[in-house]
């Protein structure tokens, strides 16, 4: 069950990647006259992707690296989504940078746990 779960939190932090990528493009018809009610939408399922995410970091690897990162992960997207809401538009513009720090670790995430990839050799063990 531990290697299942480690798997598909790797599966799950890649498909959060692609799902921010989605997210710019949905950002991108709210800019040209679409609304922003997607974008929205998508970003508070994401959020949940990312809690989601957190718990099996808790159940699958279970390394404090792993647990750190998607709770960070979490953190993040808070953030993230609360500064949508700041009235400061100099602040709410940090609301796409931080985006990407976002799609940064989800994808350090995802491929570090990726199927078929061997572990690091830790120098004790060499």
């Amino acid at each position: 069950m531990r290697t299942g779960a480690t798997t598909l939190y790797g599966a799950l932090a890649l498909l959060l990647l692609v799902g921010g990528v989605v997210q710019f493009f949905f950002a991108g018809l709210g800019a040209f006259g679409e609304g922003f009610d997607t974008h929205k939408s998508f970003g508070w399922i994401l959020h949940t992707l990312a809690l989601v995410i957190f718990l099996l970091a808790l159940i699958g690897p279970r390394t404090g690296r792993d647990i750190g990162m998607a709770a960070a992960l979490v953190v993040l997207m808070t953030v993230q989504i609360m500064l949508s809401n700041v009235d400061t538009a100099a602040v709410a513009a940090l609301h796409p940078v931080l985006a990407l720090f976002v799609l940064g670790l989800a994808s350090h995430i995802g491929m570090s746990h990726r199927p078929g990839r061997q572990a690091p050799v830790s120098p004790a063990s060499s």
